[in-house]
């Protein structure tokens, strides 16, 4: 019986898969700090997504009525250049798409922040120390 080249990928990615989550788990296990790192880490990410969800939100239909108010009170050229930055998009459309932007920039830059402050306590030369660890045991499991 033939085995078909897609199988054949996908049970090669599947273990793949397999042997990163293991590897994973194995390094949070005997890298010191790592699993209180990666849990403050993700407290401060969902802190990050509270605040930008507080300091940009999703704008109400009475925000964009304002909007498109604010730009109809514009004069005509500068109207036109607004629409134009826009490409014809109706304020509408554009606003909402203008705060999710934001709010992912805001995310993006306090995320880098707080990596820079709080380095990761697995150095390069740990992690591929405790990597040949794993294979090593790794490798004698999947013999036995």
């Amino acid at each position: 019986m033939l085995i078909h080249s897609g199988k054949r990928a996908s049970l090669t990615r599947g273990l793949q898969e397999g042997w990163d989550e293991a590897r994973e788990a194995y390094l949070l296990e005997h890298a010191p700090g790592l699993k209180e790192h990666y849990a403050a880490q993700q407290r401060a990410f969902r802190q990050i997504e509270e605040d930008a969800q507080a300091r940009h939100p999703d704008p109400t239909p009475d925000d964009i009525a304002a909007a498109l108010a604010a730009e109809a009170a514009l004069p005509y050229r500068k109207r036109t250049e607004a629409q134009l930055r826009r490409n014809f998009e109706p304020l509408a459309e554009h606003l909402p798409q203008d705060i999710r932007s934001r709010r992912k920039r805001f995310v993006q830059r306090e995320q880098r922040a707080w990596n820079r402050a709080n380095p990761i306590p697995l150095t390069d030369e740990r992690q591929r120390a405790l990597t040949a660890e794993f294979v090593k045991t790794y490798a004698k499991a999947a013999r036995s």
